[in-house]
């Protein structure tokens, strides 16, 4: 069995070919309905079309007064036109008083803003003349019914939020998002916190990895530390496996004595690769079992994110109906050092950006 896991470990698999397999052996989750106070950050599982219009009537888009446009023509500051302030329908010579986003008065066809007029009781001066339509929002301006107004994919923020809110949507169909169960291994793990022996290390994976899911829009599940020891580890896996759709494993994913969890998950299950093309992050491998995937992931913790960006990430999005991205930045840059590298692997060098 150790032959057979240095064996495994010597195939690196290229990174782009290791995500090719993980995502063709999965699919997105299925839907559910949420209520839109709970959909920001949740992913559309359908279009959504518009079931009004809107606005849903002519409105005002300024404070000021509601006139018929040619009653205003040569008005200006010198000679202004005067008009009576009236309520309701607005006919010859007449204007009504109007806020932003009231509907517009019968007769009106403009607005004038409140600063271009002068008030004199019950009349008002037009200092500036206005054509047909200005500062009015028609009905159906920013939206018509039927229109879509978001696709199926699209993450919803605040502004979609808002949105689907002023059309009168209170539930939205989203793609459920994925639970993975997080396991840190290692004899050596304590909880953040606690008081370390000698040779002890506090438990770094399980917190990052959790806020890693977690900004990712799915849900971690924490399994705690697991020691070194085949039983206690193949109970922990089927655990993991049980609570969710996806699990994380870090450490214990090398080719030392203690690094078991390969030979268990083969074991237990399927081991489908065993080693990539990435520095740091080799160590990496991937597996399942009863068709739920299983990520290995270096115990070492920038290791272990460095995998998680190139192969977890992208993994988790894809279930989530989002493009398969690692959310990498790219920025041209001039090294200040020669960084070497080995014919076919990916190094990942950490940089300053000094300007």
């Amino acid at each position: 069995m150790r032959g057979s896991r240095w064996r495994g470990f010597r195939e690196y698999v290229r990174v782009e070919e290791a995500l090719g397999l993980v995502l063709s052996l999965s699919k997105t989750l299925g839907s559910e309905e949420v209520p839109l106070e709970e959909a920001c950050g949740r992913v559309l599982f359908e279009d959504l079309f518009s079931p009004l219009d809107f606005p849903p009537f002519d409105r005002s888009a300024v404070d000021g007064y509601a006139v018929r446009a040619e009653d205003t023509f040569n008005a200006s500051e010198t000679s202004p036109r005067t008009l009576e302030v009236v309520k309701g329908r607005v006919g010859p010579g007449k204007a009504v008083e109007i806020m932003t986003g009231r509907p517009l008065p019968p007769g009106a066809n403009a607005v004038v803003m409140v600063e271009h007029t002068r008030r004199r009781g019950k009349e008002v001066e037009i200092l500036l003349p206005v054509t047909p339509g200005k500062n009015v929002s028609t009905r159906g301006e920013d939206v018509r019914k039927g229109e879509r107004v978001l696709e199926k994919g699209r993450r919803l923020g605040p502004q979609e939020v808002g949105m689907l809110a002023c059309l009168g949507f209170r539930r939205v169909r989203v793609f459920r998002r994925p639970r993975v169960s997080i396991l840190s291994t290692g004899s050596e793990l304590r909880e953040p916190g606690q008081k370390l022996g000698r040779g002890e290390i506090p438990d770094i994976n399980s917190y990052s990895l959790a806020c890693a899911v977690r900004s990712c829009g799915a849900l971690p599940i924490l399994l705690g530390r697991c020691p070194d020891e085949k039983k206690e580890l193949g109970r922990k896996l089927e655990e993991g496996t049980k609570r969710a759709e996806v699990m994380l494993v870090s450490g214990g994913t090398s080719v030392g004595k203690e690094d078991l969890v390969p030979e268990v998950l083969r074991e237990r299950g399927e081991l489908l690769f065993h080693g990539i093309n990435l520095r740091p992050g080799g160590p990496t491998a991937f597996g399942r079992i009863d068709g739920k995937p299983i990520f290995c992931l270096p115990g070492f913790p920038a290791a272990c994110l460095l995998s998680y960006t190139f192969l977890v990430r992208p993994f988790l999005r894809f279930l989530q109906g989002l493009p398969p991205e690692r959310g990498l930045r790219k920025v041209k840059a001039r090294v200040s050092r020669r960084v070497a590298s080995s014919l076919g692997r990916v190094d990942v060098v950490r940089v300053r950006l000094l300007k």
